[in-house]
């Protein structure tokens, strides 16, 4: 277990890594993309492809992120009337179909980075391949899967360990 919880720390180390270099990104085209057409009259084309992929990748990072620590939105109304058991019952549905919504994310994003790759479609005006941008979205599905099952697991050692001291 303690291999496993090393290996999901340094996935989330690389994932805020990646989130800050990612958001420093998008300031610095963003401010720069203002700063060109203010003062140069001249617009940066290029920022838009650029900024709307790399926010697609920040938002499924962060929503892994979030999962990592059980924080993704959700409504506590019927788990706060719950008993212990029936909320741990409730959590392994609630992952159950988190899970399966990211295994489908990633599969159809996979499908579609390969259909790129085989199309050899490019991006309007970088002109890089697209399957590059469409990549991010099973990079974050599997990261959101890979953290849902570890708030899972998590859940279930705290709660025997909690047991075991009483």
């Amino acid at each position: 277990m303690k291999v496993y919880k090393k290996i999901m720390n340094g996935l989330a180390f690389v994932e805020k890594l990646v989130l800050v270099l990612s958001t420093i990104l998008i300031v610095v085209l963003t401010v720069g993309n203002v700063l060109s057409r203010k003062i140069l009259h001249q617009s940066w084309s290029f920022t838009e492809e650029l900024v709307v992929a790399v926010f697609v990748l920040i938002t499924l990072l962060a929503a892994a992120l979030a999962a990592r620590d059980g924080e993704l939105v959700n409504l506590s109304l019927l788990p706060d009337r719950l008993s212990a058991k029936a909320r741990r019952i409730l959590l392994v549905v609630n992952t159950a179909f988190s899970v399966a919504f990211t295994v489908v994310l990633f599969k159809y994003g996979m499908d579609k980075v390969l259909t790129q790759l085989a199309n050899g479609k490019r991006t309007f005006v970088l002109n890089w391949p697209e399957w590059i941008f469409w990549s991010f979205v099973p990079i974050g599905a599997a990261c959101m899967t890979l953290h849902m099952i570890e708030y899972l697991i998590d859940t279930f050692v705290k709660a025997k360990e909690e047991g075991q001291k009483k």
